[in-house]
């Protein structure tokens, strides 16, 4: 596949080597917003930090109609063992999301709309995103500072493993799930293993729960789909005393809230009555996490549209339960995350996201250069 964007593919891969040496967590993302601040200055685009720390944004183009294009830029705390020659310089931090990819790419795709930009007759706002994968989320943040005033719709997309290089996927509707955290902590009281009677079990509270939990939600669920894990069950100190603390960590994905909010309410009064029968305490944090990535449906074949009259192969994928904070967006405006294949054999890429080893096939970065471009070709043509 060779398409005019090409010669763009050069910088992009330049920068998303530096970007991929200096990951940084969160909103403080100091020398990762330095680059973008430097290269859009280079290319002559104005931007601003308003919208919140560790965030940019600019502008390209003229006109009413307004497109945005979202690239996060955050990294996790992860030791890198990719091998790289260009691995991270910072202990414990890595970019093991391919943020720096997107990023380096919407930078690529800036250079290009502002070598053409007497000729577009649209605008194109550029949001370049902190803390996808921070607690509080950086899409959250931006859009409370309405970042997304007088925006028609917006794009963004995700690098794949599970997808060859140079390809790419999108689906139409639910793409990707949205997540509730939940820290739940049985109190009961200690005593000797022997008489039982004066302590309050808090390992046994916690064991009916889970099971009652488990069979609710399924019930709850009607079918829907929905992921419901119980990632940590923790309590006790000895084998001979009554535990009288018990947590457990939870986390529940799914796309209708509706049905989380039922969930909720059926949750508490599960727990409760399970504390009540023991004579014990409960304590019950249920915390919403980013929204669903539900993509329009209108958007998603235009994007497949354009890719495909360049010769990349497109792949009609399907919903995935992980989450990701560009529904944040989506709360605002209409718009679609497409996926961009990494997997190579010969390079010996596509590992799992958010491992040690991850890293991407970088000429794979031209597919989502070029899908970027031409979407904003397509919609200035109109």
């Amino acid at each position: 596949m060779t398409t005019k964007y090409d010669k763009y593919y050069p910088l992009v891969k330049e920068l998303y080597r530096e970007l991929h040496q200096v990951p940084e967590l969160c909103f403080a993302l100091d020398k990762t917003v330095d680059i973008v601040k430097r290269e859009l200055t280079s290319y002559g685009i104005e931007f601003t930090e308003k919208y919140c720390k560790g965030s940019i944004v600019a502008e390209v183009g003229k006109g009413k109609k307004c497109i945005a294009l979202r690239a996060d830029m955050d990294a996790l705390p992860i030791e890198e063992k990719s091998g790289l020659s260009f691995s991270s310089k910072r202990s414990g931090v890595m970019h093991a999301c391919g943020h720096d990819s997107h990023t380096a790419i919407l930078l690529g795709v800036a250079k290009y709309l502002k070598d053409i930009e007497d000729s577009l007759n649209i605008r194109v706002r550029l949001i370049f995103q902190p803390s996808e994968e921070g607690i509080e989320s950086g899409a959250r943040k931006m859009t409370k500072a309405k970042v997304l005033d007088g925006v028609d719709h917006i794009i963004a997309t995700h690098c794949e493993p599970d997808l060859p290089s140079n390809e790419i996927g999108v689906c139409s509707g639910d793409c990707m799930a949205s997540c509730v955290t939940i820290n739940l902590e049985f109190l009961g009281k200690s005593s000797h293993a022997t008489i039982p009677e004066h302590g309050i079990d808090a390992i046994a509270m916690a064991n009916q729960a889970y099971c009652e939990l488990k069979e609710a939600v399924n019930e709850e669920s009607k079918g829907r789909k929905y992921i419901w894990c119980v990632g940590r069950f923790s309590g006790g100190t000895v084998h001979n005393i009554i535990c009288d603390r018990c947590e457990l960590f939870i986390t529940f994905r799914f796309y209708d809230k509706k049905f989380a909010m039922e969930m909720e309410n059926r949750a508490k009064g599960i727990c409760q009555k399970v504390a009540e029968k023991f004579g014990g305490e409960v304590k019950l944090e249920w915390i919403y996490g980013t929204d669903a990535v539900i993509n329009d449906g209108e958007i998603a074949k235009t994007i497949k549209e354009v890719a495909k009259n360049t010769g990349i192969v497109v792949h009609d994928i399907d919903a995935k339960m992980t989450s990701e904070d560009f529904g944040e967006f989506l709360n605002c405006t209409k718009g679609c995350l497409f996926r961009f294949g990494i997997y190579d054999k010969e390079a010996a890429t596509g590992n799992a996201l958010h491992t040690c080893n991850f890293k991407i096939h970088e000429p794979a970065m031209k597919s989502a250069l070029t899908t970027f471009c031409e979407y904003i070709m397509n919609a200035n043509s109109k």
